[in-house]
């Protein structure tokens, strides 16, 4: 059977009991003298009611008389168009991006939003700002490498990690693309040397039978310091009778002297003896027809008397051959630069890598307006997205990049130069410059100047493009 519904009385009753034992709870009597929780529910309510009261009216304040540009901004917004504008004196100008903004402002300031209408009712003036200028700055890099890639196409990156998978040992024949296959380098130990196909001697010492040189950019190659041409040296009286001490061998030869856990090469020269390696023992002995002793080995002790020459300009040869990497190998070839001065022959800024194509994510790549796929322009940059570069630029050897010209590179790959270092302030940039390879700055696209002066000019107007 169904239970009767409660009556209005019952429910009244309940709601008294409840109260009553919350009053008992709270003052520990149940006689309800008074009621202090109803006159507090009561306080919340209309604190409540007020309060949303109060957000209503200054919304409809706000929709009405919306709130007036505030004098101290330096730099205005507006929230619902995004157009800038900057203060000078009383007077809002339309400012073109946020670098010339802050270059006028003389502060490395961030917008402060208002209203069009707002904006609209302020004192204005024409035009200001420098036309191509960044809309944005990212934080700036710091302690990164400078890399270019050549595959199907010529890559600029910041930073080093795509290429930990890359071959960074063996030596590398190239040719600048578009100069013509005549004209080919050997890129090892950092560095590159010119070396003639033509020549039997070269072929054979360097182990380029057989090998096509690979088609890189000449980005590639600027970032690559050169040292002389792989040829073998001249050697005056090749052929005349050596010293009397080592038995009849002749100038020019090479002789191999055996010691503990090594064995060490020295061509004969009239002026004594000098130490090569295995490149330059080889080019000699392709070249002269000299006659060592059959075996062309000495014994330590019939060298001792005889003084060491360093006459033959072999220094930066190969100290060893290894068949080079080539265009049959299929591989991309990659220039890692890093700032620093070397302090000897062996060592270099930069390291050349082989292997695959390390940028795996088309995502991470910007590609540039210029680009022209097997010319001679870098196709596209690698850079995180957000972040930029401020950097002077430096000689690839020998520069530790403190006294060139300053630029600031875009994470869109645009180069800017910085006018000074107030300019560098003003824009946000207010860590010291980092050095760059002058080369990689020179083939990147170049945006205007960022100076006080340029971004101070007023325009009624851009000129249409032509």
């Amino acid at each position: 059977m169904a239970r009767p519904p409660a009556t209005r009385l019952q429910l009244s009753g309940q709601r008294l009991l409840a109260r009553r034992m919350m009053h008992a709870l709270v003052r520990g009597d149940v006689a309800m003298h008074d009621d202090p929780l109803r006159v507090q529910s009561l306080s919340l309510a209309v604190g409540g009611v007020l309060a949303t009261l109060v957000v209503v009216a200054g919304a409809v304040v706000g929709l009405v008389q919306p709130q007036r540009v505030p004098d101290s901004a330096p730099i205005v917004i507006a929230h619902d168009t995004g157009a800038l504008y900057v203060r000078v004196g009383d007077t809002l100008h339309p400012v073109l991006n946020l670098a010339s903004a802050r270059l006028i402002a003389r502060q490395a300031a961030n917008p402060v939003s208002a209203s069009e209408k707002s904006i609209a009712s302020a004192k204005r003036g024409p035009l200001m700002g420098i036309p191509g200028a960044p809309a944005t700055i990212g934080e700036p890099l710091r302690d990164q490498a400078w890399t270019v890639c050549d595959g199907e196409n010529t890559v600029v990156g910041l930073g080093d990690s795509a290429l930990e998978d890359l071959d960074s040992t063996r030596p590398v024949l190239v040719t600048p693309r578009g100069e013509g296959v005549a004209t080919t380098y050997l890129l090892y130990d950092g560095q590159r040397a010119a070396v003639d196909r033509r020549n039997v001697a070269v072929v054979r010492a360097l182990h380029l039978d057989g090998v096509d040189p690979i088609p890189v950019s000449r980005t590639l190659l600027d970032v690559v310091p050169e040292v002389p041409a792989i040829a073998a040296p001249y050697i005056d009286g090749a052929g005349a009778p050596g010293p009397p001490t080592l038995g009849g061998v002749t100038i020019g030869a090479v002789v191999s002297i055996q010691r503990v856990g090594t064995d060490e090469r020295y061509v004969v020269l009239r002026d004594g003896l000098q130490l090569v390696g295995e490149v330059a023992a080889d080019l000699i002995g392709f070249t002269y027809d000299v006659h060592a002793r059959p075996a062309s080995i000495v014994a330590p002790a019939e060298i001792v008397t005889l003084p060491i020459s360093d006459s033959l300009p072999v220094n930066s040869f190969p100290q060893r051959a290894r068949t080079p990497v080539g265009v049959a190998d299929g591989r991309t070839v990659c220039a890692r630069w890093r700032a620093g001065v070397s302090q000897t022959r062996t060592s270099s800024n930069t390291v050349i890598s082989v292997g695959e194509w390390p940028y795996g994510d088309p995502a991470a790549i910007t590609p540039l307006v210029q680009a022209d796929g097997q010319g001679p322009n870098v196709d596209s940059v690698v850079m995180p997205g957000g972040v930029s570069a401020y950097v002077r630029s430096a000689r690839i050897v020998g520069d530790d990049g403190t006294t060139g010209p300053r630029f600031l590179l875009t994470d869109a790959g645009v180069v800017f130069g910085v006018h000074d270092d107030d300019a560098a302030k003003f824009v946000g940039l207010k860590q010291y410059p980092e050095a760059a390879p002058w080369p990689i700055i020179a083939h990147l696209p170049r945006g205007p100047e960022l100076s006080v002066d340029g971004a101070s000019v007023v325009r009624d107007g851009l000129p249409a493009p032509s």
